[in-house]
């Protein structure tokens, strides 16, 4: 046997024993999500990676998580966070755990120094109409500027934390 025709059998069997899924559908939420509402604030990540990214949001308060998977060159936007403050981490290129919802592997894994803080203000007008702006925010990963933008490489246990 060639060891072409060996690593294409061993390729095999590995893919075979993994139960997990090597590719989802952009926008699926591997751990935790939120339910979609128009009076929340919405949460936008471009993908400019050469491969998927997993992204974590952690609620600073609660430690509860949510995991986005999102598919290279793509465009997701995660509808009504719940207001609050978040760390934000990602992993490019991850690969899961046997339970398919944590980490295993990744070939970059980071996490932004400043949390993302989603916010609602409603400010009633003297009419007695009300005005009200959420401010969510919009991201773009793979600009090979990670460390410029405030990021800082973290472990698959910190990301998995």
């Amino acid at each position: 046997m060639s060891i072409g025709a060996m690593l294409m059998l061993a390729a095999a069997l590995l893919a075979q024993s993994s139960p997990c899924p090597v590719t989802l559908p952009s926008g699926t939420v591997v751990r935790g999500g939120f339910a979609p509402s128009p009076q929340l604030p919405d949460f936008t990540i471009r993908n400019r990676e050469s491969s998927h990214v997993l992204v974590k949001l952690e609620a600073t308060e609660s430690g509860q998580d949510h995991v986005y998977y999102i598919a290279a060159d793509d465009e997701v936007t995660i509808l009504g966070v719940p207001l609050g403050s978040y760390a934000v981490s990602v992993a490019v290129a991850g690969r899961f755990a046997p339970d398919c919802r944590s980490l295993a592997s990744a070939a970059a894994l980071y996490r932004f120094e400043e949390p993302f803080v989603f916010t609602r203000v409603v400010t009633e007008n003297p009419d007695g109409s009300r005005d009200t702006r959420m401010d969510g925010h919009w991201i773009e990963l793979g600009n090979d500027s990670r460390d410029e933008a405030g990021a800082s490489a973290i472990s698959v246990s910190a990301f998995n934390g």
